[in-house]
Order: C-alpha cells, then structure tokens, then sequence
C-alpha cells in the first residue's frame, strides 16, 4: 500500500494597508531584479454595541520580482495605501536575545496604489511582445522569457535566496 501526502495548501491573501518604509530596489548577481517593503495593516473590528474598537496592527514583508519590482520601487514610498496580493509565507527564527518570532511575508502577484485616498496616473509600459521597447531581438526576448519563467528565487538568483 502507498501513502501520499498532499502538499501544503499555498496560501494566497490580499492585503491592504500602509508602507512602513520606502521600497528598496535590488539586483541579483543574474541582473533579475527584486524588491521589498513593509506593510502595516490595521485592523478594526465592529463591537456588540454597535461601535468601532482598533486592534493591534498586523505587520508584513512585501517582496516583489521582476518588473513589478522595478514598478514598485519607482512608484511607491513610505506611507503609501496599497492593496497588495500573493503567497503568504510565514518565517521562523531566534532573535539574538534567544526570543522566538514570526515574520510574514507576502511574496507578490500584484501591488499598487489604493484609491480610496486618491486618484493616481497610469503610465503603461510597453511589453516586449509587442515587438515595440528595448528587447526586440531574439536573444532579449528569450532572456527575459527565462526569467519570466522562474518562479521561485532560487532559479532567478541561484541557490541562495536573497532575503
């Protein structure tokens, strides 16, 4: 008799709040770019009277590949309401003060400006299978379609992940 276990359910969220600070850019030794940024997101919750309390904010990492992360970089900074989705994943560690602590990190499809405080300008890129941008020859075209094609960190940066 076999026994299989099903894999772990990917946890996807969508998550609106602030950024706690400005998104840092940076590039892999391959050149595939990578971003991050903190989330807080509050919480309210509706009591029995019919009233509002707030809770305890709740604290994310962000992180961003590709050209999202360059989007993000150049268009997001600290205290911006964005409304963020993705694979939720969850960290453990020891502190150097021998304390157990949890970081959640949400590792994005998309991110982008919220409009409930605002209105925002939408500038397009133009995408690279138009033919139209900087990788018209075949060799851009087929680079950037590998690392398009990578889906965890360590085939866009190697076996070290970045963060």
């Amino acid at each position: 008799m076999t026994t299989t276990t099903a894999p772990a359910p990917i946890l996807y969220r969508t998550l609106t709040g602030n950024l706690t600070r400005d998104p840092l850019l940076r590039f892999s030794g391959k050149g595939a770019a990578w971003a991050t940024a903190g989330l807080a997101v509050n919480r309210h919750t509706r009591q029995e009277d019919g009233t509002w309390s707030e809770e305890p904010p709740e604290f994310y990492e962000l992180v961003c590949f590709g050209d999202l992360a360059e989007h993000v970089a150049e268009c997001l900074a600290k205290g911006d309401r964005v409304i963020a989705a993705g694979k939720l994943e969850t960290d453990h560690w020891t502190g150097r003060d021998g304390t157990e602590r949890t970081t959640y990190k949400l590792v994005c499809d998309d991110i982008g400006p919220s409009l409930r405080p605002g209105t925002v300008e939408v500038n397009r890129t133009t995408r690279w299978e138009t033919g139209q941008g900087a990788a018209r020859d075949q060799s851009a075209r087929d680079q950037i379609a590998t690392t398009m094609a990578a889906t965890t960190p360590g085939e866009l940066f190697g076996e070290e992940e970045p963060f």
